[in-house]
C-alpha cells in the first residue's frame, strides 16, 4: 500500500552563530588650549556606537566609533568636559554563513580608568565589548496529513507564529539644532545621550515603513560653571526590505542608537548658538505570521506496521506586543557627604533578565546612574550608585511558559534633593514582544513495515482499562480505531475515567 504525505514548516527566526571580540581602549588625553586646567576628575566614560556591520565570506566585521568624554573641576572650581572620538573596528570568523545570515554587532564598555598625569594630560584605559550575533530564518519540516487505507492520525492543532524573515539596516541622520538664548554661552557637552520612539511600523509588499522620532538628550558646560539642558526631538521615516512581509504580518522592530556626535556652533555675526548633531540608528526587524495549523502527533495502520520518526519542537505563540515605560525610585546615599545642590545625573548603564511568572512575563535588572553633585562647601563631586527594578506584564497565557522578548534602555533620569540622601528617578522603556512557548511532539517521518505482527487475530478482544488511560493508545494497541471503541461500548471522550472493562472489536 503506498502512503501519502503531506508536509508543512515551521519557521522561527533565531541566533545560530553568536561571537564575542574585545577592543582596548588605550590612549592619552591632552586637553586644548581652550580647555582649563584639571583639578580633579568627575567622571571619564567611553561610549561606543556601532555604524555598520558586513559580512564577507566567514567574516563579520563591525565598523564604529567610541566617545571618550571626560568631566571634570577646574581649577576655578568649575564644572568642565572634553570629548575625543576613537576608532572601533573589530572583526570575527564564523563557519557555514548563509547568503541570508543576518549580523547584528552590539557594543558595551565592560571598564574604563582613567588618571590624570598632569593638569592637562589623562591617561585612559579601558575595554569595549563587541558581541556578534548572526541570525537565520530555520525550517523544521513536518507531516501534516498522511493519506492511505487503514491510516489512522492523530491529529493536534497549533497555533504558531511562523517566521517570514529578518534584516537589519543602519541610518545616519543630522540636523542643526538651534540653543536656546538664556544669556549664558555653552562651551562644552558634558552628557549626550539619544533614543528612538517607533510610532508606527507598517507592512507591505516586501517592505516596512517605520516611523518615530529620535530623541536627543543633552547636558551642557556653560561659562559661569553651571550647565543648561538640551532636549530635541528628531523625526524619523525609514524602509526597510524585507522579502514576503505582508499586511498580515507581526514585525518587531528593535532600534539601536549610537552616541550623538555633537559639535557646538556659535554665529558671531547675532551671538546665537547652535549644535550640529550626528546620530546612527541601527533597525533589527523580526517578522512573523500567526497561523492556525495541525500537525500528525502520532499514526498506526490497522492491517500492519509502522515506523514513526517524531521530533519534539518549541512553538511560540505570539501574544502581544509591549511599549511601556516602567519607572524606577531609589535613595542614594552620599557616603556622609551633603548635597547643596544637584547639577547632573545620568543613567550609565540597565540591565535585564526576562523571566516566566505567576502574573505574566517578568523582567528585571538594576540601572546605574553617576551623579553630580555640589556640596554644603560648594565643591564639585561625583559618585555611582545603583537600583534594582522589577515589571510585571500581564498577559493570557495557558499553563505553558511566556517570555518577553524586549529591549530596555532608559530615558530619562534625575537626582533631586539635598542633604546626605537624594532620590534617583529613572524612566525606562520597555520595547518587544511576549511570546508563549508551546511544546509539540510532530512526526516528521513514516515509514511501512513488511511486519504484520500487530494485526488483532481475534473477532472480539476483551480489556480491562485503568483509569486515565488514553482511547488512542488501547486503539493502537490493538490496530483497530478510537471511534469503533466508543461504538462498541458507549463511551465518550479520549480519556477513560475509571477502571472498567472493554470490547476491543476488530477491524
Amino acid at each position: 500500500m503506498d502512503l501519502n504525505f503531506e508536509k508543512e514548516q515551521l519557521c522561527s527566526c533565531r541566533i545560530v552563530r553568536e561571537a564575542k571580540a574585545e577592543q582596548n581602549v588605550d590612549c592619552d588625553m591632552t586637553l586644548p588650549d581652550y580647555c582649563p586646567d584639571i583639578k580633579s576628575i568627575l567622571r571619564c566614560s567611553v561610549e561606543p556606537g556601532i555604524s555598520s556591520v558586513t559580512v564577507a565570506g566567514n567574516r563579520v566585521t563591525a565598523q564604529g566609533n567610541a566617545v571618550i568624554r571626560l568631566v571634570y573641576v577646574s581649577i576655578d572650581d568649575k564644572m568642565s568636559c572634553f570629548e575625543q572620538n576613537y576608532p572601533l573596528s573589530k572583526f570575527v570568523e564564523m563557519n557555514s554563513l548563509r547568503a541570508d545570515s543576518q549580523a547584528v554587532a552590539t557594543a558595551k564598555t565592560a571598564y574604563v580608568n582613567c588618571r590624570a598625569v598632569s593638569p592637562r594630560r589623562v591617561d585612559i584605559h579601558g575595554c569595549i565589548s563587541v558581541l556578534f550575533s548572526v541570525w537565520h530564518c530555520e525550517k523544521t519540516e513536518y507531516i501534516s496529513d498522511i493519506i492511505g487505507d487503514g491510516v489512522q492520525l492523530k491529529l493536534s492543532p497549533m497555533s504558531v507564529c511562523n517566521a517570514v524573515g529578518c534584516a537589519s539596516k543602519n541610518f545616519d541622520m543630522s540636523e542643526v539644532v538651534p540653543l536656546s538664548d538664556s544669556g549664558v554661552r555653552a562651551v562644552s557637552v558634558a552628557d549626550s545621550y539619544a533614543y528612538a520612539v517607533l510610532n508606527s511600523v507598517k507592512a507591505v509588499s516586501n517592505k516596512l515603513l517605520v516611523k518615530g522620532e529620535l530623541m536627543l538628550n543633552a547636558t551642557l558646560c556653560c561659562e559661569d560653571g553651571g550647565v543648561k539642558k538640551l532636549e530635541h526631538s528628531m523625526p524619523v521615516s525609514r524602509i526597510i526590505e524585507l522579502e514576503g512581509v505582508d499586511e498580515s504580518c507581526i514585525c518587531d522592530v528593535r532600534s539601536e542608537v549610537s552616541p550623538p556626535d555633537l559639535h557646538l556652533r556659535t554665529d558671531e555675526s547675532t551671538n546665537t548658538q547652535s549644535i550640529d548633531a550626528a546620530v546612527c540608528i541601527g533597525m533589527f526587524v523580526c517578522s512573523y505570521r500567526q497561523q492556525k495549523c495541525a500537525c500528525v502527533e502520532d499514526a498506526y495502520l490497522l492491517s500492519g506496521e509502522l515506523e514513526v520518526g517524531k521530533v519534539s519542537l518549541n512553538t511560540n505563540r505570539f501574544i502581544q506586543s509591549v511599549d511601556e515605560s516602567c519607572l524606577v525610585s531609589f535613595t542614594a546615599d552620599l557616603d556622609g557627604c551633603e548635597a547643596q545642590e544637584i547639577i547632573d545625573c545620568r543613567c550609565d548603564s540597565v540591565t535585564c533578565i526576562s523571566t516566566s511568572g505567576a502574573q505574566g512575563a517578568e523582567l528585571s535588572g538594576a540601572v546605574t546612574v553617576s551623579i553630580i553633585y555640589r556640596d554644603k562647601e560648594g565643591k564639585i563631586a561625583s559618585l555611582q550608585r545603583q537600583g534594582d527594578y522589577h515589571f510585571t506584564k500581564p498577559c493570557d497565557s495557558a499553563e505553558n511558559k511566556v517570555f518577553c522578548d524586549a529591549d530596555v534602555c532608559a530615558v530619562a533620569s534625575s537626582a533631586v534633593g539635598k542633604g546626605s540622601q537624594v532620590s534617583v528617578k529613572v524612566q525606562l522603556n520597555v520595547r518587544g514582544s511576549i511570546f508563549e512557548s508551546v511544546p509539540v511532539t510532530v512526526v516528521n517521518d513514516v515509514k511501512q513495515l513488511e511486519s504484520d505482527n500487530k494485526v488483532q487475530s481475534a473477532s472480539i478482544t476483551v480489556y480491562f482499562s485503568e483509569s486515565g488511560e488514553k482511547l488512542w493508545d488501547i486503539a493502537k494497541k490493538y490496530n483497530t480505531s478510537e471511534d469503533a471503541i466508543r461504538r462498541r461500548n458507549s463511551i465518550k471522550g479520549d480519556v477513560i475515567e475509571k477502571e472498567t472493562m472493554l470490547i476491543i472489536p476488530r477491524i
